[in-house]
């Protein structure tokens, strides 16, 4: 997304103007679904989620004052959402199946022991990233999926730059450790 929402459309959305809402869905769509999806692992769970966050967004917007970025704002209200989604899963204690995959590998060339491998792969970097808290996950996925900088971090999770900072790095250590893990089972 990264901020490519202007103060007028915005400003249009707030007046009520439905075709400036959707313009607004779509440019902000694909990053809200990508945090439902990385937080929940599950596509059907990040779709009602993603419907859920725009929902929020829709009536929240005359609230919105524009005090920092639409996007920070925005991720903020679908991280709150998969954190009260996910507080909500744990307390059902609902078992669920294996997780849905994040994304298909594309064969190249044909080779079947290639498309093994990067799947096998792809499986252990996804059970990794799955095992993490819910907060590595979220500013693993707002720094290194999404590309947002350290002061939008921040501004999401409402603390200092050093902070966000800080966060980030423990995540990818704590990640690291993970994967490693994973990878020597083999």
């Amino acid at each position: 997304m990264r901020d490519g929402v202007d103060l007028e459309l915005i400003q249009r959305c707030k007046e009520g103007d439905h075709s400036a809402f959707e313009k607004l869905f779509y440019l902000c769509k694909d990053s809200v679904y990508n945090i439902a999806l990385r937080f929940t692992g599950n596509r059907q769970d990040a779709e009602d989620l993603t419907q859920e966050a725009f929902i929020k967004i829709y009536f929240g917007l005359k609230n919105f004052r524009m005090e920092s970025s639409f996007s920070t704002w925005v991720y903020r209200i679908t991280a709150n959402l998969c954190f009260d989604f996910l507080r909500m899963r744990a307390k059902r204690a609902a078992v669920e199946g294996p997780p849905e995959e994040l994304r298909e590998v594309p064969a190249r060339g044909g080779d079947p022991l290639f498309l093994l491998t990067q799947k096998e792969l792809a499986s252990k970097v996804e059970e990794a990233f799955e095992t993490l808290k819910p907060d590595e996950r979220l500013v693993l996925t707002l720094r290194v999926i999404e590309r947002l900088p350290y002061k939008d971090i921040a501004d999401i999770l409402d603390c200092s730059i050093g902070a966000a900072k800080m966060r980030v790095h423990r995540a990818r250590e704590a990640f690291r450790k993970k994967i490693s893990s994973y990878l020597k089972e083999e």
